[in-house]
């Protein structure tokens, strides 16, 4: 097998499985092999991980500068592809693994999209005008979405916890999305969310349940203090009924790093 091969090979897999970090891993090890100029794309992505904003502006500017620029060329034949999808394909460290699309849409071109690039990570917008989005079996890869600024009380909040597609989902923003408590008390009793770790309900009409929203202590080093950590009267009113929930919990399961970051899952 040429180096060449081998890194179509890998891409293959990716698509396959998009949530198998190794895959990655062996992706990138395959281009620098190769002599593939995508293997600058990823060198610098690392260095600017490396090297925030925040400890030297400058060097991380010629670093993002640099990025784009080594990114064009690979970034043009996803775009080529988004402007079919009425979408905007959205690189991570290198990756073209979110896109931002609206839930008709999504519906219309999933199985072209997951064929064409590992996709992770969705921001969904006008969720309520195409409820039935929920079904789509693509979905089934998605670790985190992003609904924030769309209203979703009723259909789609029923759509969403009734969807038997979200095996791999652990990462939902609901945040001014006119969520009422109701809403939430349907999250909540749908048995096919369990495995979500973390839903943001912020700037929302309803009561906020999980933990964070009552508010945390924090010692001289910025670190969360345990004893700080409970959950809300309105989090403990749904355990009560519906048992341990994690999404709750977001606070006392992510203390190292709260909010979670979407691109953890």
């Amino acid at each position: 097998m040429t180096a060449s091969t081998k890194v179509s090979d890998i891409w293959r897999q990716i698509l396959k499985a998009p949530g198998e970090h190794k895959l990655k891993e062996d992706f990138i090890h395959s281009l620098q092999e190769s002599g593939d100029p995508r293997a600058e794309i990823f060198r610098l992505a690392d260095e600017m991980e490396n090297n925030p904003r925040w400890r030297n502006q400058d060097k991380y500017d010629a670093l993002l500068d640099a990025y784009k620029s080594s990114l064009a060329s690979w970034r043009a034949e996803f775009d080529a592809c988004a402007r079919t999808w009425q979408s905007e394909v959205v690189f991570v460290q290198g990756l073209p693994i979110e896109i931002t699309i609206s839930a008709r849409e999504f519906i219309n071109h999933a199985a072209e999209i997951v064929a064409k690039m590992p996709l992770r990570h969705l921001n969904l917008q006008a969720g309520a005008e195409a409820p039935e989005v929920f079904q789509v079996p693509q979905l089934a890869q998605i670790a985190s979405i992003d609904g924030s600024k769309h209203p979703w009380s009723g259909e789609p909040i029923k759509a969403l916890a009734a969807s038997a597609q979200l095996a791999d989902l652990r990462w939902l923003d609901l945040s001014r999305s006119d969520i009422s408590d109701a809403d939430v008390e349907i999250l909540a009793a749908s048995p096919n969310l369990r495995k979500l770790e973390h839903i943001d309900f912020t700037r929302n009409e309803c009561r906020n349940p999980v933990d964070a929203a009552a508010g945390y202590g924090s010692d001289e080093n910025g670190r969360i203090v345990w004893e700080s950590v409970h959950l809300t009267e309105f989090g403990r009113e749904l355990e009560e009924r519906y048992g341990r929930i994690e999404w709750l919990r977001a606070l006392e399961n992510f203390m190292e790093k709260h909010p979670p970051r979407r691109y953890l899952f």
